[in-house]
Formats: C-alpha cells, structure tokens, sequence
C-alpha cells in the first residue's frame, strides 16, 4: 500500500495547527523532521497528523513542551510502565492547582478594587488600587 503524503498547508488544515507553530514544534523536536519531496516541499504522513492531534490534546491540558516530549517518548514504547506517566500528570495537577489559587488570588483583589459609584476617575477605586499595587 502507497503512502500518502501531506504539505505542510494540508497538515495545517487537517489539524487545525497553525503553519508557525508547525514549524516551531519542529524545531523545538516535537515533530521529528519530514520527507522533504525533490521541489524541497516537506511531507508529512498519517503520524503526523497523529502526533500533533496528541500535541494538541496535550497542549489543550496545559501540559508544557517539554511535558509533551517526555509523554511522546513514554507512549512511544507501550510496554513501558505506566508509573512515569503518573509520576508527570501528579506533577501536572500540582501546576494547576497552583495557578488555580492565583486565579483565586486574583480574583479576590479585582472584587476588592470594585467599587467606583460613578464620579470622576480620580476618585476610581479600581485605578487608585491599580496604582497602589
């Protein structure tokens, strides 16, 4: 059976990836280099749609690159223990539940600088806050 090949703009509208973070994801080594045709085109098959389809999800998650990278690795051989992948999606959760208490942080100081009654903004409690801080 014949391989098909993908351009770079196929592979960008089949994934919704853009053509810039193609090329970043392939310079950071998240998507290993393509076939490049005899006209210089580079080619892409069905892995990597697959692979930025997993990027993607990954990224969606809020999982860093070089978290991307070691899951790509780990999944890479299904044999290997599913342990290390724990070990990065506990490590992941702490990261969210970190930034969730800065949101909250955050959130608590925007209701406090709530306040203005109308008026002019010098006397604003929002930007004398803002200034403040």
């Amino acid at each position: 059976m014949m391989k098909t090949f993908l351009k770079v703009n196929e592979l960008s509208k089949l994934t919704g990836v853009s053509l810039e973070t193609i090329r970043y994801y392939e310079k950071v080594g998240l998507l290993p280099p393509p076939l490049r045709a005899e006209n210089g085109y580079r080619l892409f098959t069905q892995e990597s749609v697959d692979l930025l389809h997993f990027v993607r999800t990954c990224r969606s998650l809020g999982f860093s690159v070089e978290e991307i990278k070691q899951l790509n690795e780990l999944q890479k051989d299904p044999t290997h223990d599913c342990h290390n992948v724990d070990e990065l999606v506990a490590k992941h959760i702490e990261q969210v539940d970190l930034k969730i208490q800065q949101l909250y942080q955050i959130r608590t100081l925007l209701e406090n600088m709530q306040g203005c009654q109308g008026g002019e903004v010098a006397s604003c409690k929002a930007i004398s806050s803002l200034k403040s801080l």
